[in-house]
């Protein structure tokens, strides 16, 4: 195994464990805890997927200089969080690009009749 690989792998397990302490401490909780923790729990998934050790979208740099850190999903989750696009963005634009296809289609189906 390379070098480069096995750096990704251990920032992997890294952020998996972190992942792991995470969901058992919030099996400890209250109900109202865990469903207030419910968009946490999903963006940090979301987030350790994305270093999936055969996934090299991002340079091995970038992985070592995360490796750094104690907690390296905690600090990407923390700054996903404070980040000005937030999912709200990204939930708007998918909405109003539905939208937009939704119309195009009826339109079109109009037309269609209208022949």
């Amino acid at each position: 195994m390379g070098s480069d690989m096995k750096i990704r792998e251990e920032l992997y397990i890294k952020m998996s464990n972190d992942y792991n302490s995470y969901i058992e401490n919030l099996k400890k909780s209250s109900i109202d805890n865990i469903l207030n923790s419910a968009y946490e729990k999903t963006m940090k998934e979301n987030i350790l997927n994305e270093f999936t050790p055969e996934f090299k979208h991002y340079d091995i740099e970038k992985i070592k200089a995360l490796n750094t850190y104690e907690n390296p999903l905690d600090k990407l989750y923390k700054e996903w969080f404070k980040s000005d696009i937030g999912i709200h963005t990204l939930f708007e634009d998918s909405i109003y690009d539905t939208l937009s296809d939704i119309v195009k289609e009826q339109k079109e189906k109009k037309k269609s009749r209208e022949r």
